[in-house]
C-alpha cells in the first residue's frame, strides 16, 4: 500500500515529515486530516507547532477546532496566545476546544512546577 494509512501518518509525525502531514491535511480524506492533526499535536515538534499556528486563521471553522486540540495535546505554552484568539472565534466549537486546550496546557504547567 503506497498511500497514507493512520499508522504511516503516524511514523510521519514521529520522523519529523510535516510536509507530508501538512499534503493530508489538505486532502478530503477527513479521517487521515483527523489523524494528520491528532499526529501533530502528539509529536510537538518546533515544525508541528509553526504548522499549527498557521491552521488557526483558516476559514473552515472544523480546521480552527482541529488545530486548537492539537495545540492542547502539544503543551506548548507558545500556542497559547494563538489559543486566546481562538477563544474568541465565531464558532462554538472552535471556542470551546480552545479553551479546553488552553485548560490542558496550564494544568501540564502547574504539574511540572
Amino acid at each position: 500500500m503506497f498511500g497514507p494509512s493512520i499508522k504511516k501518518i503516524e511514523r510521519w509525525a514521529q520522523k519529523g515529515r510535516i510536509d507530508k502531514l501538512d499534503k493530508i491535511i489538505s486532502g478530503t480524506n477527513v479521517e487521515f486530516r483527523n489523524a494528520a492533526f491528532k499526529a501533530l499535536g502528539e509529536s510537538g515538534s518546533e515544525e508541528a507547532i509553526n504548522l499549527l499556528t498557521g491552521y488557526a486563521r483558516h476559514p473552515v471553522a472544523e480546521i480552527r477546532k482541529l488545530t486548537a486540540q492539537a495545540m492542547g495535546e502539544s503543551g506548548a505554552e507558545r500556542t497559547i496566545e494563538f489559543l486566546r484568539q481562538l477563544v474568541r472565534d465565531d464558532d462554538e466549537g472552535v471556542r470551546t476546544a480552545a479553551e479546553e486546550a488552553i485548560a490542558k496546557i496550564n494544568e501540564v504547567r502547574r504539574q511540572a512546577e
